[in-house]
């Protein structure tokens, strides 16, 4: 079929209107394309939001860093006074050696003065066979006597000591316990900033742990500022616990959370760690197995653990892991971080 010209010419545009119809078809926005403005909108919130924690641990981490700076001179305080301590446990050591020495001595000066009886003495002297002999005799017995004379008065001026060191000793454990009461009360102090803040930002934001963690970074001081990790072992923290142990480090990392943690709180005996998750239970505390920043991590003997069980301080958790602080584990009484399963912790002791 042959087509006229005009009928050429009006396919031709006919053809032109429907390719424009189509192009204008593809190329208009569809409603997928459109919710873009809600995705960018919510990006909007999250920066906003993120802004304004900021600000709220921005505020905290001005309003606290007097006290902080303050507790932190405090702690280095407290573990001058617990070498002075350390130091005096030495010399009480040094001193009770002399005092057996001296001890030893007397006993043996007095079994012999029992054998001899009370006229012992004289009957040496009586039975000296001339003048001279009985002269010679009496000079030794002088100077037996000005040498027991010497010996009782290095032996007094070793008791002597042992009393002062006593006194020393109590003054600076009073002084340790001073020095921890106002470290604590600043840290209660601040937690209240913490606390306040925390409300603001639960507010803002519903990440609970991610705040928790922020506001842990800014506030706790840092571990190497345990306060007895010089300090004897056989010593006792002014937390009731034994230096330079688990038990002791997460005594401390509590009290800084505002908590009045030590050995008999509450009526109660913490004792070793394996103790803790039923002493916890028994005064009230919440002991799970889920990880919590702030949480006291706690396993029984045997359980992973030595025959004393094991207490660690939960700096942070991720995901299915979790970050501790500890005391006592490797290296031997001295402190460490790892991050572990959560699974492989036999509970959480929580205090908030």
């Amino acid at each position: 079929m042959v087509l006229m010209p005009h009928e050429r010419g009006l396919r031709f545009w006919l053809a032109v209107l429907l390719t424009a119809i189509l192009l204008v078809g593809v190329l208009q926005p569809s409603p997928v394309y459109g919710a873009g403005g809600g995705k960018k909108k919510d990006l909007e919130d999250i920066r906003d939001k993120k802004g304004k924690v900021q600000d709220e641990l921005n505020k905290l981490r001005k309003k606290i860093a007097k006290p902080k700076k303050e507790v932190t001179k405090i702690e280095k305080d407290i573990e001058k006074t617990n070498r002075l301590i350390a130091d005096v446990e030495k010399q009480q050591k040094e001193n009770k050696k002399k005092r057996d020495y001296y001890e030893g001595l007397f006993k043996d000066r007095f079994r012999v003065i029992f054998q001899n009886g009370d006229m012992g003495n004289m009957r040496t002297l009586l039975q000296s066979g001339s003048i001279t002999e009985f002269f010679e005799r009496f000079q030794t017995l002088r100077l037996i006597l000005a040498r027991d004379q010497t010996l009782m008065n290095q032996f007094l001026k070793v008791e002597n000591e042992k009393k002062k060191l006593v006194s020393k000793y109590k003054g600076l454990a009073d002084k340790q316990q001073k020095q921890a009461e106002k470290a604590r009360k600043i840290y209660v102090s601040v937690q209240k900033d913490i606390d306040e803040a925390k409300k603001k930002l639960s507010k803002i934001s519903d990440k609970e742990d991610s705040i928790k963690e922020a506001l842990q970074r800014l506030t706790l001081v840092d571990a190497s500022l345990y306060p007895f990790k010089y300090a004897s072992t056989s010593g006792v923290d002014a937390w009731g616990f034994y230096n330079r142990q688990c038990t002791s480090f997460v005594a401390w990392r509590m009290n800084q959370h505002g908590k009045k943690f030590s050995n008999m709180m509450r009526g109660g005996r913490w004792g070793d760690a394996t103790n803790w998750d039923n002493n916890a239970s028994n005064l009230g505390y919440s002991v799970n197995r889920t990880p919590k920043v702030g949480a006291i991590a706690q396993w029984d003997a045997g359980d992973n653990a030595s025959r004393f069980g094991h207490v660690a301080f939960v700096k942070e958790v991720k995901g299915s892991k979790i970050t501790i602080e500890e005391y006592n584990y490797n290296p031997r009484y001295g402190f460490s971080t790892r991050t572990i399963p959560a699974s492989s912790v036999g509970n959480f002791i929580h205090f908030y």
